[in-house]
C-alpha cells in the first residue's frame, strides 16, 4: 500500500491584506470627503471619529475574514512566529488607525501634516491607544526576536537617536537666532523613526 504524503498547505495571497488596507484608507477617505463637503456647504459634519470607526469596522472584519479562510496555514507556524506577526500587526495598525483619525476632521489630509486642532476626545483616544498599543506591541515583539534581529533593533534605534539629538539642538538654536522656523517634534519625529527603519532592515536583511 503507498503512503499517501500529506496536501502541502497553500499559502495565502497576499494581495487581499493589500486590498483591504487599501479598502479601508478608501472608505475612510470617503468619509473625509463627505464632511469636507458638508464643511464647505454650510451643513452639518459627521462627528470626526465616525469615519475611522466605521472603516476600522469593516475593514477588521474583512481581515478576520481573510484570517479565518487560511486559518490551516496559520496554525502551522509555530508560536513564536505567530506572535511576532501579531506584534508587527499590531504595531502597523496603531500607525494606520492614528492617520486615518487625524485626517478625518475638516482639515482633511492636512490635518496629517499640520499642527491644527484636535477635539479632547480624539486628543485623549490616540494618546491612549498609542502608549497601551505600543507598549503591548513592543512586550509581544521583545518576546519573540532572536539575537540577529535583536541587534539590528538596537542598531535601528541607536540610529533613531542620532537623527533626533543632532538636528533638534541645531533647529532649536538656529530658530532663536531667527534663522529658522519654529521647532516642530513631528518632523524631528518622522526623520528619527525613517532613520531607525532604514537601519534596521539594512541589518536584518544585509
Amino acid at each position: 500500500m503507498m503512503d499517501i504524503e500529506p496536501q502541502k498547505r497553500r499559502a495565502p495571497s497576499m494581495v487581499w491584506p493589500i486590498a483591504i488596507g487599501l479598502g479601508t484608507a478608501m472608505l475612510a477617505g470617503g468619509f473625509v470627503g463627505y464632511n469636507q463637503a458638508a464643511a464647505e456647504n454650510g451643513d452639518a459634519v459627521l462627528a470626526p471619529w465616525i469615519g475611522p470607526v466605521v472603516a476600522i469596522l469593516i475593514g477588521g472584519l474583512a481581515f478576520a475574514y481573510y484570517v479565518r479562510r487560511y486559518a490551516d496555514w496559520f496554525r502551522s507556524w509555530s508560536p513564536r512566529k505567530r506572535l511576532y506577526w501579531v506584534s508587527l500587526t499590531l504595531s502597523g495598525a496603531l500607525g494606520f488607525v492614528a492617520a486615518m483619525v487625524m485626517q478625518s476632521g475638516t482639515n482633511g489630509p492636512e490635518g496629517l501634516f499640520s499642527n491644527a486642532a484636535l477635539t479632547p476626545t480624539v486628543a485623549i483616544g490616540l494618546s491612549v491607544m498609542w502608549v497601551v498599543g505600543l507598549t503591548i506591541a513592543l512586550v509581544l515583539y521583545h518576546r519573540t526576536v532572536d539575537d540577529h534581529e535583536r541587534r539590528a533593533y538596537h542598531l535601528g534605534g541607536l540610529a533613531g537617536f542620532y537623527a533626533f539629538v543632532f538636528p533638534c539642538p541645531v533647529w532649536w538654536v538656529l530658530w532663536r537666532a531667527d534663522l529658522a522656523p519654529p521647532v516642530e517634534a513631528m518632523p524631528l519625529f518622522a526623520l528619527s523613526l525613517t532613520a531607525n527603519a532604514l537601519f534596521y532592515f539594512w541589518f536584518k536583511f544585509r
